[in-house]
């Protein structure tokens, strides 16, 4: 069935699914290079932070970054929350804009990587860095069965979106009452692990949906807007998969 896309800026365009074979492979392409690249700057930035920190806890810091590592550590949860919702509402509020949405896309890979210190510290002295291996090797096989499934099959899961709002809603509303029962002295990690594994099985399901906008909403022109949703999905599965492997060995 053939229909039109809606672009953010209200423009009508035809969806990847409908375009030529050979243009919506390289579309595709772009997409998940860029994706990549995103990760990548968030493993970069959040990586030398963590060392940073780290250094500083041994007793040899690093001047400069082990100042902006603890930094990072100390931000409160709270903030940390704002800041992420603020700076995704922002990075997908300009994706369409040329220029800006390079600056917002990687923008947000920095500012995930600045909060994702406090998570990647906590590894590294629970469990070392195999357990970050083994959480980046799990997210990989998710996140790529579940891609891959939609680009084979090419299922539009555009149905399951209201459900993931309201997933969402739920979950940064239990989110805020964790945070406030933290700072209250109470014991929360139960509810953690729990808003752990809700918040993994929410983001399973929008990599499907992110997967299949990218086919059948978003033009081949959309490159960094599909790009930024696939990849705060994969990021946002690996710390939640990464918190649960850590909970298991506690």
């Amino acid at each position: 069935m053939s229909y039109s896309a809606m672009r953010p800026d209200g423009v009508a365009v035809y969806p990847a699914s409908q375009a030529p074979t050979s243009e919506r492979l390289t579309f595709i392409r772009k997409v998940y290079l860029m994706m990549f690249s995103g990760i990548l700057a968030y493993a970069t930035i959040s990586g030398a932070l963590t060392f940073g920190a780290l250094a500083h806890m041994a007793g040899t810091p690093i001047p400069g970054l082990s100042t902006l590592g603890m930094l990072s550590m100390n931000i409160p949860p709270l903030v940390a929350l704002l800041l992420i919702v603020g700076a995704s509402i922002g990075a997908h509020a300009i994706s369409m804009v040329k220029g800006l949405n390079l600056v917002g896309f990687y923008g947000f890979a920095a500012v995930f990587g600045i909060l994702s210190v406090n998570l990647f510290a906590y590894a590294m002295m629970v469990a070392g860095p195999a357990v970050i291996f083994q959480a980046l090797g799990l997210t990989v096989l998710v996140f790529g069965g579940l891609s891959a499934y939609v680009l084979i099959t090419k299922k539009d899961f555009n149905f399951i979106g209201g459900f993931l709002m309201v997933g969402m809603f739920l979950l940064l509303g239990a989110v805020v009452v964790a945070i406030v029962m933290q700072m209250m002295g109470m014991q929360v990690r139960m509810l953690s692990i729990g808003l752990a594994i809700f918040s993994t099985l929410l983001f399973a399901g929008y990599v499907l949906y992110d997967t299949s906008n990218m086919l059948h909403r978003y033009s081949t022109d959309m490159v960094v807007p599909a790009a930024l949703a696939l990849m705060i999905a994969f990021i946002m599965l690996f710390r939640n998969i990464l918190y649960l492997l850590m909970a298991s060995r506690n």
